[in-house]
């Protein structure tokens, strides 16, 4: 089902600024509509089940804490009366392997594309602060040697919403994959935080076409660079800005020194490719972390480069980590929650788009509940919570 972009029936808002155009509408489809408008690949012989019905059945599922498509399909089973407000279900609910076959085929930007409008117009127009890139791959299918097992993802460190994912096929890896995941983006003056791999000059080219800035951190995978700034931070008589903070919790106490400068001649590494190079940090933390096993000592230093040049060093800290809540808040919850790790779907795109959907699945719990293991729990005990968690979405 195709239906009229606003555009096209409101001329007048032709015009309008483009935060206008971003700020909730009044009236939309609920997200189950929505998904009628993602291309369906398939042949029309023997196809039973709308491509909607498909991508609801395992969305909703998702949503509920099921961790397969196996899951997802009894989940569908039990609710069929449910999906029949939305969906023809004279032919019942579709197996496990009509699933599969079905997001095979469906390429996974149909997908995102979709669902991350349909986040926009829910919650109107959001400047993100920052964002953080970063890989993470499905140890269960790791072995494959054709398919995609390990994906990109662009995580928000202020909202914690997945913007967009990004799959790594076999024979190349995430320097080749992030440009093309950041040339679908337009984040003008957020700042993009990743780890050392990703510290490459093409990277920092794609940032700054979108407008946005960089933070990346340099490590040994770069000699030349962490040499030099090792001799000017180690200079005395080069001018700094530092900062100290102090953290100190139960299992951790830790002392960091921030420290920037602008001294380098940066305009020697930019004419090297590096675009934009405005600041070079270095960041020393000391101190001790204890587990229930040991006691650790903790000694370490990190270069970075940022292409922000009024920043200070109390943001560059607070940025370098909160690049870590992809991995906290995001990779780690879906490998608990929805055991990520040991899906062994593999066929086409199915990975890919099982991914995203755990990732925005997560999204949708933790914007109502803090605790998303304590919510899906409540989601078995009280089934309306997870219902009225759906309309409040308007999932449904």
């Amino acid at each position: 089902m195709y239906h009229q972009p606003i555009h096209t029936k409101f001329p007048f808002m032709i015009n309008s600024t483009a935060q206008n155009q971003l700020e909730k509408p009044s009236v939309f489809l609920p997200l189950v509509r929505s998904l009628q408008n993602i291309p369906d690949n398939r042949r029309d012989q023997g196809k039973r089940f709308e491509l909607a019905y498909i991508l609801s059945l395992v969305l909703l599922g998702l949503v509920k804490g099921k961790t397969s498509i196996e899951s997802c399909v009894e989940f569908g089973l039990a609710r069929k009366k449910w999906f029949s407000r939305w969906f023809d279900v004279s032919h019942g609910v579709p197996n496990p392997t009509t699933v599969s076959r079905a997001l095979a085929i469906t390429p996974p930007q149909d997908v995102i594309s979709i669902v991350s409008s349909f986040s926009s117009k829910m919650n109107g127009f959001v400047s993100e602060t920052g964002v953080s890139i970063d890989g993470k791959t499905i140890k269960a299918i790791s072995e494959l040697k054709n398919g995609i097992h390990h994906f990109i993802s662009l995580f928000s460190h202020t909202t914690c919403k997945i913007l967009d994912q990004e799959g790594v096929v076999c024979k190349e890896n995430e320097i080749v994959a992030t440009p093309r995941l950041l040339t679908r983006q337009y984040l003008p003056g957020t700042m993009i935080t990743g780890d050392a791999l990703l510290t490459q000059k093409k990277i920092t080219k794609a940032v700054r076409k979108g407008m946005g800035d960089y933070l990346l951190v340099v490590k040994s995978n770069h000699p030349y660079l962490q040499n030099v700034f090792e001799a000017t931070f180690a200079d005395r008589f080069t001018k700094t800005k530092e900062q100290i903070f102090r953290e100190t919790r139960k299992t951790r106490s830790i002392m960091t020194t921030i420290s920037l400068t602008k001294s380098l001649d940066l305009d020697d590494l930019q004419s090297q490719g590096w675009c934009d190079l405005a600041l070079v940090g270095k960041l020393h933390r000391q101190g001790t972390r204890t587990t229930k096993r040991a006691k650790t000592n903790i000694d370490e230093t990190i270069y970075f480069i940022t292409s922000r040049e009024g920043l200070t060093p109390e943001q560059a800290y607070s940025f370098l980590r909160n690049h870590w809540h992809i991995e906290n808040k995001l990779h780690w919850q879906k490998d608990i929650t929805w055991k990520e790790d040991r899906q062994r779907a593999r066929v086409g795109h199915t990975p890919s788009i099982l991914s995203y959907l755990r990732s925005f699945a997560l999204q949708c719990i933790r914007t109502k509940h803090c605790s998303v293991t304590r919510a899906i729990e409540s989601f078995t005990e009280k089934p309306r919570t997870y219902f009225d968690l759906l309309r409040q979405l308007q999932l449904v």
